[in-house]
């Protein structure tokens, strides 16, 4: 992902977290990601979702709008869970906790609390 790194060197600070754990750690499941990194990468992907929603309601665009958000939900699918173990790495849990979310109800809940925790070093 080494092509990316321009790229990102280029982005507005806000979107640089977004650019460094999507793009440049696209596949690393290794290491640690902080509280405060994960939760802007969430929230950079939360706007973009919600832009999604929001033009995808415009008759004009609407079926090309739908399909450039399937894309992009394709595209951050294995960064976004990626980025998820790192974050269960650095509150001291390990991988096999994003099972969690299969729980119904009570799962993502839970995982939520990880995910506010501090970092275990």
């Amino acid at each position: 992902m080494e092509q990316f790194r321009g790229f990102v060197e280029k982005m507005p600070d806000f979107f640089k977290p977004w650019g460094e754990e999507i793009l440049l750690r696209y596949f690393d499941f290794e290491g640690n990601t902080d509280r405060n990194t994960f939760w802007k990468v969430f929230l950079i992907n939360f706007l973009i979702s919600v832009a999604f929603g929001i033009l995808a309601r415009i008759p004009v665009i609407g079926l090309i709008v739908g399909i450039l958000s399937a894309i992009y939900s394709l595209a951050v699918l294995i960064p976004g869970i990626a980025i998820q173990v790192r974050r269960l790495n650095d509150t001291g849990k390990s991988w096999p906790f994003i099972f969690f979310h299969f729980i119904p109800c009570v799962g993502s809940i839970i995982l939520l609390v990880f995910f506010l925790q501090d970092s275990s070093s």
